[in-house]
């Protein structure tokens, strides 16, 4: 057997370390707040692990709260709490370039929303929710309700809004026009900052006040903490493999979790660098924006966390075309008298095929079936069953998101190449 086979089959079958490997391309960046309205403040970068920090921006900043990368456009932008201004800096270098907006009421979230605008959270309580082009050109408020001390914001799957509310210990909800619908949350929160959906639809919300990161049902029930352990718990984004990174400001520190909640480690560790209290946490995936779909991923991937199953890529270059074979299990084991004739009756496999353009793939989901092994007879059928949509951030990863229709199932999975050796081949064709 040779090496590569050896090196598939262990890495299907064997139950490997946890999900504690982060990109080598990824970069962190990290807004410290300081002591408040006394500065001093920072915008750190630093590297996948978390190490060789660098202030990289430390002058005008005037209390950041939020970090955005517009890639397309080279830039990276920061919202300033003290002097009501969104400013524009240069994406690499992060020398100042000019203002993208000013006037705001000490401006908070800054984050771009289904309809491509990027929203503006204002926090005195005379603001409204802001939207601006992403050229900079204002298109004034989005709700007619205010929400005192708004800091965190993010969209359910039918793209209403949520706004949390750091001093009213609220969540208020606003349909996708930004008509107001009503406190969604009104309790068993102190103080949130940040809030997220998950892939089940259920909310979670940094709890500054609160040591936790709590966790509430589409309907605004109250489920548990889900994680614990924090202070002044602000800003969150998340890595490839689902890992969770949080800045801790009671420890001046960025925590990483995985999706279950169980704490990993310190990725930044207290005060490395000199940070102070951070507030707004960005991954950065510099490669990405150039990358381009090509031959050379053509291979078989898996997802680290699900030893045992994985898929097949193959792009043709030609007509911009991708297929996709995907070896899985079904949902539920099958009963242990359930037998099969020729592999294990829980076997499950899957084919997708579409086009991609850049590093985006859109592919269709075929179901097969009816027919028996290495027969012609009887013939088999294929019918559409939902879609898989790949994203590529570089030549060794990669986002799939599902939508199975025949199961009512949809997620996202952190997918790499099982071997290296093509990644080479890849990286020439970029």
């Amino acid at each position: 057997m040779n090496k590569t086979k050896t090196k598939i089959l262990g890495a299907f079958f064997l139950v490997l370390w946890p999900l504690l490997a982060v990109c080598q391309d990824m970069e962190i960046y990290v807004s410290d707040a300081g002591e408040f309205q006394d500065g001093p403040w920072t915008i750190f970068k630093y590297d996948a692990n978390g190490q060789n920090p660098e202030a990289f921006i430390s002058t005008g900043l005037a209390w950041p709260q939020d970090i955005l990368f517009l890639e397309d456009q080279g830039v990276v932008l920061i919202s300033k709490f003290l002097t009501g201004r969104i400013t524009r800096y240069d994406a690499e270098t992060g020398d100042y370039i000019n203002e993208f907006a000013t006037g705001i009421s000490q401006p908070t979230r800054i984050k771009i929303g289904p309809d491509g605008l990027l929203y503006v959270l204002p926090w005195l309580s005379t603001g409204r929710v802001k939207r601006f082009q992403l050229d900079g050109t204002p298109l004034g408020d989005f709700t007619s309700v205010e929400v005192d001390s708004s800091i965190g914001l993010d969209w359910d799957s039918d793209e209403n809004l949520y706004v949390s509310s750091f001093y009213d210990a609220t969540v208020r909800k606003f349909s996708p026009t930004g008509q107001d619908m009503g406190l969604f949350i009104n309790s068993n929160l102190l103080g949130p900052t940040n809030i997220y959906f998950d892939d089940q639809g259920d909310l979670l919300v940094l709890d500054y006040s609160g040591t936790s990161v709590k966790r509430f049902d589409a309907d605004g029930n109250f489920q548990g903490n889900f994680l614990t352990g924090l202070s002044q718990a602000e800003g969150v984004d998340f890595l490839s493999n689902g890992n969770i990174l949080i800045g801790n400001g009671g420890t001046g520190a960025v925590k990483m979790f995985q999706p279950d909640g169980t704490f990993v480690r310190d990725l930044v560790t207290p005060g490395l660098g000199g940070l102070i209290r951070p507030n707004a946490v960005t991954i950065r995936h510099p490669e990405s924006v150039f990358f381009s779909i090509n031959p050379g991923l053509n291979d078989a991937w898996y997802n680290p966390g699900t030893p045992g199953q994985g898929f097949f890529i193959t792009v043709f270059p030609e007509t911009g075309q991708m297929f996709l074979a995907w070896f899985t299990y079904d949902t539920e084991r099958p009963d242990a008298s359930v037998m099969a004739s020729l592999g294990e009756p829980g076997h499950r496999w899957l084919t997708a095929f579409g086009s991609y353009d850049g590093a985006r793939a859109e592919l269709e989901v075929e179901l097969t079936s009816g027919g028996v092994f290495d027969a012609a007879l009887p013939n088999s059928s294929q019918q559409d069953d939902g879609q898989i949509v790949l994203e590529f951030s570089n030549c060794n990863q990669a986002n799939l998101s599902f939508d199975i229709t025949s199961a009512g199932l949809e997620g996202n999975i952190p997918i790499q190449r099982i071997a290296p050796d093509n990644i080479a081949a890849c990286e020439a064709a970029q």
